[in-house]
């Protein structure tokens, strides 16, 4: 883990975007105080926890992560962080986690990190409170949003994701793939013939 890397200032414009309106310029009050993290996750590593990235609000930089939950017996896979993510580790806390929910890192994934349990200045406490709200709804519409797109329009939503997201589909069993897109698995080779011909 290193301290403010190069690339901080992508971060802390994906932060800004996070925020309401009335709240961006708190980002600019507390900058001189705000310490952004850099973790690498290592491929083919399994966290059934992740304590350092516990309170923070992260963002994938560079890499794949899946998420994937046991049910009967079978790998489900319920979503995946790639570049632009924002990257929240709720669904591993062991206390939480009754569907033995596991991380995959799929590729070698660097992530920009930061505490919203940071204390310092005055500016910067007022900053973290409005971070763990926006993160708190952002965890809430990522889900409301994949489970939209994929309910409404199954087919359409398959095709553009593997499209999208071929990497991801070519690390995955084509049964978990089948399973985590919610198609048989004729329907996957379907899907998978039209993604690679509109690729």
């Amino acid at each position: 883990m290193t301290d403010q890397p190069i690339s901080t200032p992508k971060f802390l414009e994906s932060l800004r975007g996070l925020l309401h309106p009335t709240d961006r310029l708190l980002l600019q009050e507390a900058g001189p105080d705000l310490q952004v993290e850099y973790f690498t996750l290592p491929k083919g590593t399994v966290y059934t926890e992740n304590p350092m990235l516990d309170g923070h609000i992260s963002i994938v930089q560079k890499g794949i992560v899946g998420v994937s939950h046991r049910m009967e017996n079978l790998v489900n896979w319920s979503h995946f962080y790639t570049p632009g993510s924002f990257v929240f580790n709720l669904e591993i806390h062991k206390e939480l986690n009754a569907m033995d929910s596991k991380w995959h890192v799929l590729e070698d994934t660097h992530v920009y990190s930061i505490d919203t349990n940071a204390e310092g200045s005055a500016a910067l406490e007022r900053l973290m409170v409005a971070l763990k709200l926006q993160r708190s709804l952002l965890c809430s519409y990522q889900y409301q949003h994949y489970i939209n797109e994929h309910g409404l329009d199954r087919h359409d939503y398959s095709v553009k994701w593997l499209r999208s997201n071929n990497k991801v589909a070519a690390a995955l069993p084509r049964k978990e793939l089948a399973n985590f897109l919610g198609v048989s698995n004729s329907s996957l080779k379907l899907y998978l013939k039209e993604a690679l011909d509109h690729a």
